[in-house]
């Protein structure tokens, strides 16, 4: 019980560290439905991301991971993605986040994939103590491999989520 507490603690702690970085700046296996859609020619990432945030509604404050919090949180380098952008809540009371990345190449998408669904997993661990009401959104997130992208949206609108992301 008390490991469990600190963890709470650490992943708030976290979360607070992070608003305060990016404010300053411009399962067993997944129960995820992870789609693969028909591949794309050409896909903004970061388009797609913005969009995420900007039309849907979400209960946080969602603010841009710097790519130095990218790799803390995601495990991944700016070296592992040709273009991404990653939104996460400010307050550290949701699970809502947005994460979308354009891989160089299909082998590199599977990594992406993989970061993702390990948070995805972390996350679940992380709030089904701590805020359970999030577990719906964890346990049902929209995972979606394009080709060579990569885009998850953690949020209470899947259906707006699949429509933007396509």
């Amino acid at each position: 019980m008390k490991f469990r507490r600190t963890l709470c603690l650490v992943v708030a702690i976290a979360s607070v560290c992070c608003a305060g970085l990016t404010s300053c700046t411009e399962s067993n296996s997944v129960d995820s439905k992870t789609e693969n859609a028909a591949t794309n020619v050409n896909v903004d990432v970061i388009n797609v991301a913005d969009k995420l945030k900007n039309e849907i509604e979400y209960k946080d404050t969602l603010n841009e991971l710097s790519p130095t919090m990218v790799q803390k949180l995601f495990g991944l380098a700016e070296t592992d993605y040709v273009k991404g952008k990653v939104y996460v809540g400010s307050g550290g009371a949701t699970a809502e986040e947005i994460a979308c990345f354009e891989a160089k190449d299909s082998d590199g998408a599977n990594n992406i994939k993989t970061a993702l669904e390990n948070r995805i997993e972390s996350q679940k661990k992380a709030f089904e103590n701590y805020q359970p009401q999030e577990m719906d959104k964890l346990n049902s997130p929209v995972l979606v491999t394009n080709g060579n992208y990569v885009m998850m949206c953690i949020s209470d609108d899947n259906a707006k989520a699949k429509d933007i992301i396509g």
